[in-house]
């Protein structure tokens, strides 16, 4: 997580509402770095909606893998060999692979790089063979 704002990492806070509810959110690091004095103007996510977009953008690239099938192809003969290899896995993961419906933890670290939040509210996943979604975050 990284704020498109200062460019610093996001930290996970757990947050209880007065009725007692507790929810994970995340805001950038820069927020309140001096206790009760705020730095950062930009806003908290919560964390289910972070799960919500990586998964509408992993699916953006399953549905329309043909579309990202020649930019794999390129970065297969790069000379650089991560490069390479981010594109064989990406190739391998989206072959015949189903829309994904829930989180799946371990297959996320494989594939996403960050997600940078914007004080509009706009998601960008970025993924590791160098792919970016947008998502509106229509959350308040």
């Amino acid at each position: 997580m990284v704020c498109g704002d200062c460019k610093k990492v996001f930290e996970r806070k757990g947050w209880r509402s007065s009725t007692g509810v507790d929810r994970k959110v995340w805001q950038c690091s820069e927020r309140y770095k001096v206790k009760r004095v705020m730095g950062c103007a930009n806003r908290h996510v919560e964390e289910k909606t972070l799960i919500k977009a990586y998964l509408m953008a992993w699916n953006v690239l399953v549905e329309n893998r043909e579309d990202f099938m020649e930019q794999w192809t390129e970065q297969l003969q790069s000379k650089n060999l991560l490069e390479g290899y981010r594109a064989e896995k990406f190739i391998e993961y989206t072959d015949g692979a189903e829309p994904l419906t829930e989180m799946d933890t371990d297959f996320m670290l494989k594939t996403l790089d960050h997600i940078k939040v914007f004080e509009d509210g706009t998601l960008a996943v970025m993924f590791l063979d160098g792919t970016e979604t947008e998502c509106k975050n229509e959350e308040e």
